[in-house]
């Protein structure tokens, strides 16, 4: 993960106050095989029949009726019609309600895929915030290095979801300095954004990762140690444990609650969202023992 200067200084600063065992090394994974180079990408939408393209609106249209069969059958036969069918639905794609875009989205899911990334960056010059919301969403998954350019500029977006997925798409590419506005956005949405923060940064976990999420950690008030916690979940390797057990003894029972969470997803288990104040102690003791740390 990239990291500026000021944040590399303040590394350099913590292992000499802490130890080497204070921050995870980068050789710390296991050695892995390079990953496989994938498909080769897209150049341009397979071609339908004018027919065909006639059947992509009339299919569309049948997400308007409330019959839930209707909208299981069309959504069989637009994937049917495979990638080609793609550029068609995105221009169905509104703005306004009432709208079709669950639908429209749904289908696309299951259409394109990594393979179409730089087509569906093409797309992102489309008017619609809808359809933009959703292609950000979709690249921000692929943890593809050649979407930086077109992830970053979309950061400042208008709509603060959208420039929140794009921020969490450099972030899964290095880009520390994502890091802040992705912990911004998130403190207030957690609930409805774990489910991509987790699908995107877990990707991506490594001892350098890691290592820069806890030293921005060290800095900050409980409030936003509280969500950058959350953030390390997805991010740290278990050696970065020796760290957390810093935080299960925090005052503050959000920060103790959040260092459980990363100790229990590092274990393999799910994270407890719901702790009350008696319960974060318990779990916090627990870790503590577990880690070799005083409960």
């Amino acid at each position: 993960m990239t990291t500026n200067r000021p944040l590399q200084r303040w590394l350099l600063a913590f292992v000499a106050a802490t130890g080497t065992a204070g921050l995870a090394t980068a050789q710390d994974p296991p050695a892995q095989d390079p990953p496989a180079e994938g498909p080769p990408k897209a150049s341009a939408w397979p071609k339908l029949s004018a027919t065909d393209v006639d059947r992509v609106v009339a299919l569309v249209t049948q997400f308007k009726k409330e019959d839930v069969q209707l909208h299981t059958d069309a959504t069989a036969k637009l994937l049917q019609l495979g990638a080609g069918a793609a550029p068609f639905l995105m221009q169905r794609v509104q703005d306004k309600e009432p709208n079709q875009n669950p639908q429209i989205f749904a289908v696309l899911d299951g259409m394109v895929s990594s393979t179409h990334a730089d087509l569906l960056v093409k797309e992102l010059k489309k008017p619609s915030a809808e359809l933009r919301g959703y292609l950000v969403q979709r690249l921000c998954r692929f943890a593809d290095p050649g979407l930086q350019k077109a992830l970053q500029g979309l950061r400042k977006d208008a709509n603060d979801r959208t420039a929140f997925h794009a921020a969490l798409g450099c972030l899964a590419l290095g880009d520390a300095t994502a890091l802040e506005q992705v912990v911004a956005y998130s403190k207030t949405h957690w609930t409805d954004e774990v489910g991509i923060v987790s699908e995107v940064l877990s990707k991506v976990r490594s001892a350098e990762a890691g290592n820069a999420v806890f030293a921005a950690i060290a800095t900050q008030k409980p409030v936003d140690q509280m969500a950058t916690l959350r953030i390390a979940r997805y991010l740290a390797i278990p050696d970065h444990r020796v760290i957390v057990k810093t935080y299960l003894a925090a005052a503050d029972h959000t920060v103790k609650k959040e260092a459980v969470n990363v100790c229990r997803v590092l274990a393999g288990e799910p994270p407890l969202e719901k702790l009350d104040v008696f319960q974060t102690i318990k779990h916090a003791n627990e870790w503590l023992q577990k880690l070799g740390g005083k409960p």
